[in-house]
């Protein structure tokens, strides 16, 4: 028997159960899809990190408090490392204040423990980074790679600025187009510094 399109009921059926299947396979690829996505946002990508204290960098830069200050290893290390609980206690042992943050922090030095700080910003495997460099001789802000932490009144759970090569790259060009501007004598220093400034070997490694 024929429907008005001549397909027989038969037909008919095979091609409402194809449909149904396909709905059902555009749905699963669908939440299958929003599910990467979220997991990627939450965890396998750029991961939304709690730390165990509500640092506030406003605070802090607010009382004149350099970014080296509590990240004393910027300027002689690779990393910039972050504040042993010894260095804020150096501050906040003797304060009467009842801020729960800083309670916290009483807490684990009462402990003798470390404040286990949670990385942020994370370069890839293959990138060779040096805060030394970038801070003391190439003198750049914090913000420039770190964006404007000095605003924030809680710690950024994930970074506030994504770089890219092409970033580091331009800022590379830039510098090297001051440094040849101003220099007066390209000296072998001089020449061997711009060499390094955009030489791959020197990020890559």
């Amino acid at each position: 028997m024929r429907n008005r399109l001549g397909v027989t009921k038969e037909r008919a059926g095979v091609l409402v159960a194809a449909r149904v299947r396909v709905k059902r396979v555009g749905l699963s690829v669908g939440v299958v899809l929003i599910a990467l996505a979220f997991g990627y946002w939450a965890k396998w990508g750029v991961s939304g990190v709690k730390q165990p204290i509500e640092f506030p960098h406003k605070t802090h830069i607010d009382q004149n408090i350099p970014c080296t200050g509590c990240h004393q290893r910027a300027e002689k290390d690779l990393a910039a490392g972050r504040p042993a609980t010894a260095l804020c206690l150096a501050c906040h042992a003797s304060s009467d204040s009842k801020n729960p943050e800083i309670e916290k922090l009483k807490a684990f030095g009462e402990k003798g423990e470390e404040i286990p700080w949670q990385r942020v910003w994370r370069l890839p495997a293959h990138v060779f980074f040096s805060h030394r460099v970038h801070v003391t001789i190439a003198k750049l802000d914090c913000q420039s790679c770190h964006g404007a932490m000095e605003t924030l009144d809680r710690p950024p759970p994930r970074p506030l600025k994504t770089l890219t090569m092409d970033d580091c790259i331009a800022c590379h060009m830039k510098s090297k187009s001051a440094a040849t501007r101003q220099a007066k004598v390209m000296d072998p220093a001089h020449v061997s510094s711009q060499r390094l400034v955009n030489d791959c070997n020197v990020c890559h490694r």
